[in-house]
């Protein structure tokens, strides 16, 4: 087994390593048979997570940005898959923690992350989230000047002082779906790279006395699998990072790109390049600083990159439905345990498990009362039969951390896999579930 390395920086004899273990993967690709095994014993729907894969994507991501930078810090998005399992995998890679909320922030905590290991990134910072995080001692990156007055209005009571970054908006196009394009300057996220509101902002941050600049932060968008928006990022984050030296004495400790490393969600469709991406990268920071001392550290955190292609949501067959139109088949699970298909457009490869040459023209219909709720369209499949198995493919991101409970339908069980053995990592959810907050009222006003 491959060691683990630290936090920061690099890990010795990293060459190779992604590679190694990614043929370990591949030779051990979990089998039809062993999710058909797996669906009847813990019942359907099911997230199924390979444990192994998702090492092998953190390695290649870190080795390719060790073999470019002497120093770095990866995080992982939480909200790309926050059972406890899989950030404590992620944990135990080495991985710091990228947090949305409080929620997210206390996970990590209840994992053993120390403050200064978590970045809390909302775009819209209630005060007692503040509060929270300035308790840890976390990283805050704020998104506006509104945020960084709600800071100032926390830290008036308050002797702490705390590190802070800011999130800006440098409009790159990250040619991906609208829904998940952050960098544009439409969207809600970061103050206008462009604008004297970037100056304002830093220099706010820089007089304050609890406040500390340590970094700039920019995240152009999701499931990016081109490498130019990140090198377009990269190169106007280091031109920001010059200004603020050059107008106003700040020298930052990082920069950071964001996540938003896509994955292969098609046949056919070729891996992200990571090592092209950090290459181009570390050539832009090597050709804008005059110096390995001048240059800040590369951040990143990646959700998607690490987890997506690692879980198939596997589902069973209900029936088979034909009209003179269309041909159904419909399963066990709906949008609300995978609602990127009706969120994002977004194309899952779907197979019927233990059956090979596909003989119609098939859409996937979830169980979920709503038109919308077609998981998959026009796909040549084998014809199942009732209690058949499908498996839903690259669903490890994204998909039970935005599941719900609509319709009354009990949440999934979650696996996480090692070879050939699954462990359970979330119970299903019972009836008494679905109760658990509710309070009855014994007798209405008349």
């Amino acid at each position: 087994m491959i060691p683990n390395w630290p936090m920061h920086g690099p890990a010795p004899n990293l060459r190779g390593q992604g590679d190694k273990l990614l043929k370990r993967v591949e030779a051990n690709r979990i089998q039809d048979a062993l999710y058909i095994k797996w669906a009847k014993q813990f019942g359907t729907p099911l997230y199924v997570y390979d444990g192994d894969r998702i090492r092998y994507k953190v390695r290649l991501l870190r080795e390719a940005i060790a073999s470019n930078f002497s120093k770095f810090k990866l995080h992982y998005a939480l909200k790309a898959n926050s059972n406890l399992n899989v950030i404590k995998l992620l944990k135990e890679e080495g991985l710091g923690a990228e947090c949305i909320s409080a929620g997210e922030m206390r996970l990590a905590v209840k994992l053993g992350y120390r403050g200064d290991e978590i970045l809390f990134t909302s775009s819209s910072k209630a005060p007692d989230e503040l509060n929270f995080a300035v308790d840890l001692g976390a990283t805050i990156n704020l998104d506006s000047l509104g945020d960084f007055q709600n800071l100032a209005d926390v830290l008036k009571d308050r002797k702490e002082t705390v590190h802070v970054s800011f999130r800006v908006n440098p409009d790159v196009d990250p040619k991906t779906h609208k829904h998940i394009a952050t960098g544009h300057k439409f969207t809600k996220f970061g103050i206008l790279l462009n604008g004297e509101e970037f100056i304002q902002a830093f220099k706010g941050v820089k007089e304050h006395p609890q406040m500390i600049p340590v970094g700039i932060h920019s995240h152009v968008g999701s499931q990016i699998t081109d490498p130019e928006p990140m090198r377009r990022n990269a190169q106007l984050l280091i031109h920001a990072v010059k200004r603020l030296k050059r107008e106003l004495g700040i020298e930052l400790k990082f920069i950071d790109l964001g996540g938003g490393l896509g994955i292969p969600y098609q046949k056919g469709q070729s891996e992200l390049d990571v090592r092209e991406i950090a290459a181009s990268v570390a050539n832009l920071f090597k050709s804008e600083f005059a110096s390995e001392e001048e240059m800040p550290e590369l951040w990143m955190e990646p959700g998607r990159f690490f987890v997506g292609d690692s879980g198939v949501l596997v589902t069973r067959v209900n029936s088979v439905k034909h009209t003179p139109h269309t041909h159904f088949i419909n399963v066990d699970t709906g949008f609300n345990h995978q609602l990127r298909p009706l969120l994002y457009e977004a194309y899952h490869e779907i197979r019927v498990l233990g059956r090979d040459s596909a003989t119609k023209v098939y859409d996937i219909a979830g169980n979920i009362c709503e038109t919308g709720d077609i998981l998959a369209e026009d796909r040549s499949l084998p014809t199942p039969e009732h209690g058949d198995f499908l498996a839903i493919e690259n669903t490890g991101a994204y998909g039970f951390s935005m599941a719900s409970e609509y319709n009354s339908f009990l949440l999934p069980a979650e696996i996480l896999v090692f070879g050939e053995t699954p462990h359970v990592i979330r119970k299903r959810e019972s009836f008494e579930d679905l109760l658990r907050n509710q309070v009855m009222i014994e007798r209405f006003p008349q």
